[in-house]
């Protein structure tokens, strides 16, 4: 929080500050706190995704066409390249879905 405290400082913001406790503190001194809504974290949404299309290519070449293992093979070798450089295609797509937006600002942008 320091370290923050210091770059916003740095950045021109005046009305900074740290607070003892951080969030819990906040709270505690009867200070109300605008809270967002809950969503899953994009890792938890990428394995889910990664692994119903996964699933859904080999229940699909085992019942209907074998050409559809390709869409296996297309998701497990994103997720390889994915480990391998440390970039994540379905992350970065997810990420720019509606329920991941956030629609109110996380601070005011007050420069001096």
């Amino acid at each position: 929080a320091g370290m923050a405290w210091k770059k916003f400082q740095q950045e021109g913001y005046e009305n900074v500050f740290v607070v003892e406790g951080g969030t819990e503190g906040w709270q505690k001194n009867g200070l109300s706190v605008v809270e967002g809504k809950p969503t899953m974290s994009l890792e938890r949404q990428v394995r889910i995704a990664a692994g119903s299309l996964i699933l859904l290519g080999c229940i699909l070449s085992l019942i209907v066409n074998t050409t559809f293992i390709a869409l296996s093979i297309f998701v497990g070798a994103g997720l390889v390249f994915a480990g391998l450089t440390d970039t994540c295609g379905m992350a970065m797509l997810l990420a720019k879905m509606p329920w991941n937006q956030t629609k109110q600002p996380f601070f005011c942008d007050q420069r001096s």
